[in-house]
C-alpha cells in the first residue's frame, strides 16, 4: 500500500479549486457569525426606546451573547476533534440561526439576554472550526494568509450588520433584523452541507476513512493518488486522552497560557470598541448616522488589515507580526484620544486603528493553528477563542461601566493602553520561550 505524508502532498502544489471553495464557504460562515455578533450593538438604540430602559440596563443584552460565544467555543473544539469539523460547523449554523430568529420574540431584557446566550453558543462553535478547517486544507506557506482571509468575514459581517440592521429597523422593526439574522444561516447551512468537505487531516486520523481521504485528495491536488493510499501526519503524538488536557501538557503549557493571555487582552479592546463605539460617539454629539459610519470604518479597517496580516505573518514571522501590530494599535489609541472631535479626522484614525486591533484578534487563531498538532488543533483553537471571549465579555462589561459613569471617549481609549501592553508582552514571551512545532516546515520565523 502506498504511503504519503499528507502535509507534504498539500505543500507540493498551489492552492487549488477545492481549497478555494473551502476558503469561500468558510468565509461565508464567519461573515454570518460577524453579522449576528455585531447586530446587537446596532439594535441598542431601538431596544432602549422600545423598552424604556437606560444604557446601563442594556449591558446584559450586549454581554450575554459573548458569554454564549465563550461557552460554545469551549465545547465545540473537543467535539470537532472527535466528530469532525464539518459536522460541527453545520450544526452550529442551524442552532444559531434558529435561536436568532426566536430572539425576535423577546419582550424584555431578561428573555433577550437568555436567548442571546443560546444564540452565542451556536456562534461560538462556528468561527474556530471554520478557520481550523481552512488551515488543514492550506499549504504551510499560505496557511496564515488563507486563515486571515477567512477572518475577514468577522469585520465584513460587522460592516454589513450596521446597514442591514438600520435598513430593517427603519422599514419594519428591530424584530425583523433578528429574523433576517436567523434565516440567513439556516439557508447557508444547506449550502455548506452540500458543498463543504471534511478536513483531510481529521480524516487521516481515522483509519476507517482513508479511502474517503484518498478520494478527497485526488480532487484537491493535481497529483495521481493511487487507490488504497494511506496518508501519515508528520506531527508529534499527544499523550493526553482528553484533548483539553493536552493544551496544558508541559510541551504546550507556556505557549497555551501566552496565547490565552494575549488573546484575552486583544478581544477586550476589540469588543469594547465594537459594542460601545456608536454610543460613545453619539454621547459627544455625533448623529446616529455619523456614529454608524465611524463604526463601519472600524470594521472596514479591520477587513483591510486582515487582507494583509496573513501575508505578513507568512513572510516576517507569526509572533513578530502580531506584537508589532498591537504596538501600532497602541499608538493609534493615543492619537484618537488626542485628535480634534471632528467626524472626518476621527473616522480616518478609527479606520487605521481597526486595521491593527481587529487583525491582532485574527493573528491569535493563526498562532493557535500553527502551534497545536491535528489531534488537538480544533480544541486548541476553539479554547483559545473561547477563553478570549471572556476578555470580550470583560470589554463589553467595562464599556457598560465606563458609559454609565460618563467617561468621555478620550478617556476610554487611553484606558485601553493597558490591555494593549499586556498583549504585546504575552506574544513576546510566546515567541521567545515556546517554539511553534511546524514553524520550520511553514518557513516562517518567530
Amino acid at each position: 500500500m502506498p504511503t504519503l505524508d499528507l502535509q507534504g502532498v498539500i505543500d507540493r502544489h498551489k492552492v487549488g479549486r477545492l481549497q478555494r471553495r473551502v476558503l469561500l464557504l468558510c468565509l461565508g460562515v464567519v461573515t454570518l457569525d460577524g453579522i449576528d455578533v455585531a447586530m446587537v450593538s446596532y439594535l441598542g438604540p431601538s431596544l432602549i426606546a422600545d423598552w424604556h430602559i437606560t444604557k446601563a440596563q442594556l449591558g446584559p443584552v450586549v454581554t450575554s451573547g459573548l458569554l454564549g460565544l465563550a461557552l460554545g467555543s469551549l465545547v465545540a473544539g473537543p467535539l470537532a476533534d472527535r466528530l469532525g469539523r464539518r459536522r460541527v460547523i453545520i450544526a452550529s449554523l442551524v442552532f444559531f440561526g434558529v435561536m436568532s430568529a426566536v430572539t425576535a420574540l423577546a419582550t424584555n431584557v431578561l428573555w433577550f439576554s437568555v436567548l442571546r446566550v443560546l444564540t452565542g453558543f451556536g456562534l461560538g462553535a462556528a468561527l474556530p472550526n471554520a478557520t481550523t478547517l481552512v488551515s488543514e486544507f492550506a499549504p504551510s506557506r499560505r496557511r496564515s494568509a488563507m486563515m486571515s482571509l477567512t477572518y475577514c468575514g468577522m469585520t465584513l459581517g460587522g460592516a454589513v450588520a450596521g446597514y442591514l440592521t438600520n435598513a430593517l429597523v427603519q422599514v419594519a422593526s428591530w424584530h425583523w433584523a433578528l429574523v433576517a439574522g436567523g434565516v440567513l444561516p439556516l439557508a447557508y447551512a444547506v449550502v455548506v452541507g452540500l458543498a463543504l468537505p471534511e478536513s483531510p487531516k481529521f480524516l487521516a486520523r481515522h483509519a476507517g476513512r482513508h479511502d474517503e481521504l484518498a478520494r478527497l485528495m485526488a480532487r484537491a491536488v493535481p497529483e495521481e493518488i493511487p487507490p488504497g493510499t494511506r496518508f501519515t501526519l508528520d506531527e508529534p503524538p499527544v499523550a493526553a486522552r482528553v484533548p483539553v488536557a493536552g493544551l496544558v501538557a508541559p510541551r504546550f503549557r507556556t505557549g497555551t497560557l501566552c496565547i490565552w493571555a494575549g488573546f484575552v487582552a486583544a478581544f477586550f479592546i476589540v469588543y469594547l470598541m465594537n459594542s460601545w463605539l456608536p454610543i460613545l460617539m453619539t454621547d459627544v454629539g455625533f448623529s446616529l448616522t455619523a456614529a454608524a459610519t465611524i463604526g463601519l470604518l472600524l470594521q472596514a479597517g479591520g477587513t483591510i488589515g486582515n487582507l494583509g496580516i496573513g501575508w505578513l505573518m507568512d513572510s516576517f514571522g507569526l509572533h513578530r507580526t502580531v506584537a508589532v501590530a498591537m504596538g501600532c494599535a497602541a499608538v493609534m489609541l493615543v492619537l484618537v484620544a488626542l485628535a480634534p472631535q471632528d467626524v472626518v479626522v476621527l473616522g480616518i484614525l478609527i479606520f487605521v486603528l481597526g486595521m491593527f486591533t481587529n487583525t491582532v484578534g485574527t493573528g491569535f487563531p493563526i498562532l493557535s493553528a500553527a502551534f497545536y498538532p491535528t489531534s488537538i488543533r480544533a480544541t486548541g483553537t476553539s479554547w483559545a477563542t473561547g477563553i478570549a471571549r471572556f476578555g470580550a465579555i470583560a470589554g463589553a462589561a467595562a464599556g457598560t461601566v465606563l458609559v454609565a459613569i460618563g467617561l468621555h471617549y478620550r478617556q476610554v481609549f487611553l484606558a485601553l493602553l493597558l490591555p494593549a501592553a499586556l498583549c504585546v508582552v504575552a506574544v513576546t514571551i510566546k515567541g521567545r520561550h515556546s517554539s511553534t512545532p511546524d514553524r520550520r516546515r511553514a518557513g516562517v520565523g518567530v
